[in-house]
């Protein structure tokens, strides 16, 4: 754990499919998993955010109960 964008917010890095699996036994029913990218427009505008193709930023998972 580390603290993540101010002291005291804490950021705990999991695996996916320990996120997932979490899901699935709490009962969720899951539709739809999808890694955000940047598009070439973003990469323009921020060439920083090359490295988020290598890595995803973000983890987007549509679930319902």
């Amino acid at each position: 754990m580390t603290n993540c964008l101010a002291e005291g917010v804490v950021k705990q890095h999991r695996t996916i499919c320990t996120l997932l699996n979490h899901l699935i036994g709490a009962g969720f029913t899951i539709a739809r998993v999808d890694e955000w990218e940047p598009t070439e427009a973003d990469l323009t505008a921020r060439p920083e955010l090359t490295e988020e193709r290598e890595r995803p930023m973000m983890l987007l998972v549509s679930a319902s109960r």
